[in-house]
């Protein structure tokens, strides 16, 4: 892996500044993929993140929250003002 000036290495972690993640976006993201955390800084300090992103491999059971919601009788109703504010009527 070709490494460029200011990075620094820590344990999966890899500090970059604004010019050289705008320069090298492609290889930070490469590294992003294979599971490093990249830390972008400007003036030396940590101001952003690019890690790999934490998709749920369990799909979601629809559901769940079945009869736990309330919802109001009349709530397919508009009162007039509501009505009048959004132009549904004159």
């Amino acid at each position: 892996m070709q490494v460029w000036s200011g990075l620094v290495y820590m344990q999966h972690m890899t500090l970059v500044t604004i010019t050289e993640a705008k320069a090298n976006l492609s290889k930070l993201i490469a590294m992003v993929e294979r599971g490093e955390e990249v830390i972008i800084g400007r003036a030396g300090k940590p101001v952003a993140t690019l890690a790999p992103l934490k998709v749920s491999r369990e799909p979601r059971k629809l559901g769940t929250l079945k009869g736990q919601g309330w919802m109001a009788p009349d709530w397919k109703e508009w009162s007039e003002a509501e009505a009048r504010a959004l132009g549904i009527i004159d």
